[in-house]
């Protein structure tokens, strides 16, 4: 029984032993090693490990994850003196453990501090550039990737040299403008538009002016060339016309001039028109003058005549 008892008392040291002295790196992590609460080595790799048991060595973890710093908007004062209220935030993680351990020691103290740099550098970069960089939409020196861009690598900086912490991102999220300041950004805005408007009007005038003066100089020709077209057609049909009326007249001069008269009297009497001309006048004989009887009729009448009288 004593035996037993004393393997399994071993045993039992044994297990605390290597449960004391052994710690596991996961893939997400840094492990820092103090011995006596100094900082010994630090490991990156992924495994088991071992050290010394506590309180001689203990184990400091350190997220590599990334993580992302959201403050509270601020208000900022830009090179012409406008304020600007900017909510921006950054991406961050740990890139020397040592150092982040050592300065902020946990996440809440790293986004204190983190909070503090952002603020300042966007603080810097705005009060360097204009209140027009930030809401123009035309072609500036710079423009909100451009101010993103500086923000990132002034805060990238200060975090890694101060902090041991790597920032990968910082941006500007949105803006906001003092009540005192809003009518002055919708008054910009206002004419700003205003102005792309009548450029877009201006075209479009243009174009409709060129537009039109294609329209009528096509419709100058195409009348010109019908124009063209129909004196040739008329002259031809007169022609043919003159032609028809010589050999008319050349067969039959009479009933030429019996034809022409009644186109002249049809083109100048109308319905209900009355006209009064000399008896001798020459279109009088188109109407016709009333001719004599056969005299065979004559006598007939007359012997009709004098039995009505017997």
């Amino acid at each position: 029984m004593k035996i037993i008892v004393r393997t399994v008392l071993l045993l039992a040291v044994l297990v605390l032993l290597i449960w004391t002295c052994t710690f596991q790196v996961q893939e997400n992590e840094y492990v820092i090693v103090a011995r006596f609460g100094n900082p010994l080595r630090t490991i990156s790799e992924p495994g088991l490990r071992f050290k010394w048991p506590a309180p001689v060595d203990s184990v400091i973890r350190v997220s590599r994850s990334m993580h992302v710093l959201d403050p509270e908007p601020n208000e900022y004062l830009t090179s012409d003196k406008k304020n600007v209220i900017v909510d921006s935030f950054l991406v961050w993680t740990v890139r020397d453990p040592l150092r982040y351990w050592v300065s902020v020691g946990t996440r809440p103290g790293a986004d204190g501090r983190l909070t503090d740099i952002l603020r300042s550098v966007v603080g810097d970069v705005l009060s360097s550039h204009p209140f027009s960089a930030l809401v123009s939409h035309e072609a500036q020196e710079a423009d909100m990737a451009d101010l993103g861009r500086e923000i990132t690598e002034m805060a990238a900086a200060k975090a890694l040299a101060d902090f041991g912490i790597e920032v990968s991102l910082a941006r500007i999220k949105r803006l906001n403008y003092p009540m005192q300041n809003k009518e002055a950004v919708f008054s910009r805005m206002e004419q700003e538009r205003e102005s792309i408007a009548q450029g877009i009007r201006s075209e479009g005038v243009e174009q409709y002016e060129k537009i039109k003066a294609d329209a009528d100089r096509e419709e100058a020709e195409l009348v010109s060339l019908a124009e063209r077209q129909a004196k040739e057609l008329r002259g031809e049909a007169d022609a043919e016309a003159t032609r028809i009326y010589a050999e008319a007249y050349e067969q039959d001069p009479e009933l030429y001039r019996f034809l022409r008269s009644l186109e002249t009297l049809e083109k100048l009497l109308g319905d209900n028109s009355t006209m009064i001309l000399p008896a001798d006048h020459e279109l009088l004989d188109v109407l016709g003058k009333p001719s004599p009887p056969p005299a065979a009729e004559l006598d007939e009448a007359s012997r009709d005549a004098d039995r009505n009288d017997g």
